[in-house]
């Protein structure tokens, strides 16, 4: 009995570190090759431009996000010659619940839209994707999945904020699918 229970603590040890990527990594030799990145708005709107670039500003202060990752940081990606682009894209998707108690007359929020977004890493020469991740955001406009159309979250969250919250979780995923490759892309 206690060899079995041993046998299971190790098991579960050695499988705890094996966890699975939560973006897809295109081509893992190139992407562990990256030393230097940039974050490229390009292909966004100016409001959503300067959504990403207060978030980049903010999260490659010391001991945030972006400094997280083992790569540095270029300013600019025409100028800085890095080795990889993250672009990104904000994508409305609908959201639909159907949580109503019984009686409840039937409502549907104002913005019954919510938004993810869409992280892709590219090769700076070549525009070769390398990784690519989804994330939406914790907070939304439509509220959290247990609230009511009539809920304070749902009509008073400010649609920048939720933006930039998806793109935190983004650029965390990232970061973490980067701090599991790198122990075993080393060859």
């Amino acid at each position: 009995m206690k060899v079995g229970l041993l046998l299971l603590a190790i098991s579960s040890l050695l499988t705890a570190n094996d966890k699975m990527p939560a973006g897809e990594i295109r081509n893992p030799q190139a992407f562990a090759k990256i030393r230097s990145f940039c974050v490229d708005p390009g292909g966004l709107s100016n409001f959503d431009r300067r959504i990403v670039k207060d978030f980049v500003k903010a999260e490659s202060k010391p001991k945030h996000l972006l400094t997280k990752l083992p790569w540095k940081l270029v300013p600019e990606c025409q100028g800085g010659a890095p080795d990889a682009a993250a672009k990104v894209e904000f994508v409305p998707i609908r959201v639909i619940r159907v949580v109503l108690p019984q009686g409840a007359p039937d409502q549907i929020p104002e913005t019954p839209y919510a938004l993810k977004v869409a992280l892709q890493v590219v090769d700076a020469g070549s525009q070769e994707p390398l990784y690519s991740v989804d994330a939406r955001a914790v907070i939304n406009t439509v509220g959290p999945a247990d609230s009511s159309a009539r809920s304070p979250t749902s009509e008073n969250t400010n649609p920048v904020l939720e933006k930039r919250d998806a793109l935190y979780h983004a650029f965390w995923k990232l970061v973490d699918d980067v701090r599991q490759l790198k122990p075993t892309v080393t060859e």
